[in-house]
């Protein structure tokens, strides 16, 4: 009996043995790839692939290792097996899809991540695929379409408004990204992307707040319409918008950082006064930080990297202001929900 229970016992050892070596050999490949070690990276997968049980999650990366290290044909023969396995992500769809396209088929590219959208409607980095797809070749209206498709389906996931706010900033409907924008620095913070979204904007507010011949301008609203035909849907930024933008511009003569934000805050307060019922998840969140006093910190957090000798001098400057309002944003995320988010096409 003593003998039975030393074998049960070496059995169990050696399977957790072989479990820890299989998690070992993983984190090991990983860390290769985190290095660019891509043959490496390889070589190691490949040998685990023959043990493992999770055949998935080992092909999956191996596919990343092949697609990084530019070969196409080789991720996408690895990944092709499981795209109708139950298992499959929409990451595998993704990926899958951005093989053939690097591998010069956009066609099947596209036919892959809307195969992946069948399984997974909601996928926001599927509709993000096809709208880069569009992107690439220089059709922003089918881009669009697809961006914006994205925030429907998945309004969390922060991609597509970066992707739909960097479009519109490449054309006279500049509002459109400035809000995409916006949207997207409440959803990601402290990434390249971020950084570079804060300087754009700040960018795209001076060019539609600007002074002419010693007259303020608010020019959010330009009459030369390209993207708002985008298929059935029309352009639906209200008029009161640019009128309340303009209102609080008429006695500005002279636009800086400090400016703006006294531009933006009293926005917001005209908004509410004189459109009550007025629903925007972004202005609603806005005001949230004006009736708690963390609109003026919000801003150069905001606009941080458009101005960075402004901003710091600012935060060393109000060094408690500037942690209250850490804190508080930490705490008080904007609510985002699949009922709750924004869009240019539900903008009331």
């Amino acid at each position: 009996m003593k003998r039975v229970k030393f074998y049960i016992i070496l059995i169990i050892f050696g399977f957790n043995l072989c479990s820890y070596a299989q998690d070992s050999l993983f984190s090991v490949a990983k860390k290769s790839m985190e290095q660019e070690r891509w043959i490496e990276a390889q070589n190691l997968l490949l040998q685990g692939l023959k043990t493992t049980k999770d055949t998935l999650l080992y092909s999956y990366e191996l596919a990343w290792a092949y697609y990084s290290n530019k070969e196409y044909s080789q991720s996408i023969k690895t990944l092709q097996p499981f795209v109708d396995n139950q298992s499959a992500t929409s990451e595998v769809y993704q990926l899958l899809g951005n093989a053939w396209d690097e591998y010069g088929n956009p066609y099947k590219a596209a036919d892959v991540y809307k195969e992946g959208l069948n399984k997974y409607p909601q996928a926001g980095n599927l509709f993000l695929e096809l709208g880069n797809l569009k992107y690439k070749q220089g059709d922003y209206k089918d881009a669009l379409y697809w961006y914006e498709k994205g925030i429907e389906a998945e309004p969390l996931f922060s991609s597509n408004y970066y992707r739909a706010a960097k479009v519109f900033f490449m054309s006279t409907e500049m509002v459109w990204g400035i809000l995409y924008g916006e949207m997207f620095m409440l959803l990601e913070n402290d990434t390249e992307r971020s950084k570079q979204m804060s300087k754009e904007l700040l960018e795209a507010y001076f060019s539609c707040l600007r002074n002419e011949n010693g007259k303020p301008v608010a020019d959010f609203n330009n009459n030369i319409i390209v993207y708002s035909d985008s298929y059935e849907r029309k352009n639906l930024l209200p008029k009161i918008y640019n009128s309340i933008m303009q209102e609080c511009c008429n006695n500005i003569k002279h636009l800086n950082f400090e400016v703006l934000i006294n531009i933006r805050k009293n926005f917001i307060l005209k908004l509410y006064k004189q459109a009550p019922d007025f629903d925007n998840i972004i202005f609603d969140y806005e005001k949230q930080l004006i009736d708690n006093s963390m609109f003026e910190a919000f801003n150069y957090y905001l606009f941080a990297y458009g101005e960075t000798k402004t901003a710091k001098n600012w935060i060393t400057q109000h060094k408690q202001q500037w942690d209250n309002f850490n804190k508080w944003y930490k705490q008080n995320p904007i609510k985002v929900s699949e009922n709750n988010f924004f869009s240019r096409y539900n903008m009331e």
